[in-house]
């Protein structure tokens, strides 16, 4: 007769117990991914970060361009975003030498160093030079003069990359920022009408380039091709650059009949403090200021009676210096706008003139 067995209730059956263990370690390990999920979602950003931003879409301004058909936006953007600003650009703007006192300032560029060399390039160019007076009607002098002011006649015409110095102005110094967008823009077109690589060019911390210095806006109106082989060559030929010097001097009115500044006498022009000028651009003409009292002494070429003509003031260490200025003055700071730097290529001209 068979008898029917039973495990002992105390004694579970081996699956039953493994199965238990088996849900103790999942509950484990789902605790410890809760946990670590938790600690994700504190330390990681919610989303990843957007892509920056290409200079079209970022700068309305590179975007109206692309508008008007001027630039492809995909060769802009090549072009500029791998661009940085250049912070040496924008501490320079802040602190230009025109701004020091003229008795400061013309120690830079009247002296004997400058004034010797500038007498070879006048012999050395002297043809060019002649057919040059003779089509613009400009002085060898102060063409010369000009170029030795600007690049010590070719020998420092700059080494900061032009494009990043000019988007670098453009995006980042908002005194002047619609200036610059231009001068950008106009840099641009002149790189592609003479097959310029933009990323080549190196000039001034304004974006100035050439020999003479000239911002791209300037250069594309009055650069000219002198020597004849097809090409604006700013960078090369001293044809080319003395030829753009004197086409916008002349593209300005310059008057070679009228003088550009003379020194006054202050011992025969007294109080000549109240009577100066409050800029040039309220010159009026000489006559009226004869008509004042003011002498200018014996020169060699008076101006006419109706020559435009102010009154200014130049720092120097012992007092203020007044001379008179006329037209021919006026457009020199068309090139650039400091009293101070017209007068210093004034001092050289004079200098270049007595050249044996």
């Amino acid at each position: 007769m068979t008898r029917n067995r039973t495990a002992p209730q105390d004694e579970p059956s081996q699956p039953v117990e493994q199965g238990r263990k088996s849900l103790r370690l999942t509950d484990s390990c789902r605790h410890l991914l809760l946990f670590f999920a938790c600690l994700l979602t504190l330390y990681l950003p919610l989303s990843l970060p957007a892509a920056p931003l290409e200079p079209t879409a970022q700068h309305e301004w590179l975007a109206e361009w692309v508008k008007r058909g001027e630039f492809d936006a995909h060769w802009l953007n090549e072009l500029l975003a791998p661009l940085t600003p250049d912070s040496k650009v924008l501490r320079l703007m802040d602190s230009q030498a025109e701004a020091k006192p003229y008795y400061l300032y013309r120690r830079n560029f009247i002296n004997e160093r400058r004034i010797q060399r500038g007498r070879v390039m006048m012999r050395s160019n002297r043809a060019v030079l002649q057919r040059i007076q003779k089509q613009f009607h400009v002085p060898p002098e102060v063409v010369v003069a000009l170029w030795g002011v600007e690049s010590h006649y070719g020998q420092h015409s700059g080494s900061l990359s032009v494009l990043r110095t000019l988007y670098t102005l453009a995006a980042n110094y908002p005194r002047r920022a619609p200036f610059f967008q231009e001068e950008l823009r106009q840099f641009l077109l002149l790189c592609l009408e003479e097959n310029w690589d933009p990323n080549e060019l190196e000039g001034s911390y304004a974006g100035a380039i050439g020999q003479m210095q000239m911002m791209p806006s300037t250069m594309r109106k009055y650069a000219v091709d002198f020597s004849g082989d097809g090409k604006r060559d700013v960078f090369n030929s001293s044809a080319d650059v003395l030829a753009s010097i004197a086409s916008f001097l002349a593209g300005h009115q310059w008057n070679p009949e009228a003088p550009m500044a003379i020194a006054l006498n202050e011992k025969i022009n007294p109080d000549l403090s109240t009577l100066k000028s409050p800029s040039l651009n309220t010159m009026r003409p000489w006559q009226e200021w004869q008509q004042e009292g003011i002498n200018l002494g014996s020169k060699e070429k008076f101006p006419e009676a109706n020559e435009p003509a102010a009154l200014i003031a130049l720092e120097e260490e012992q007092g203020s210096r007044y001379y008179m200025v006329f037209g021919n003055f006026k457009v020199i700071t068309q090139w650039n706008r400091s009293s101070r730097f017209a007068m210093v290529v004034r001092e050289l001209a004079d200098q270049l003139r007595k050249a044996p």
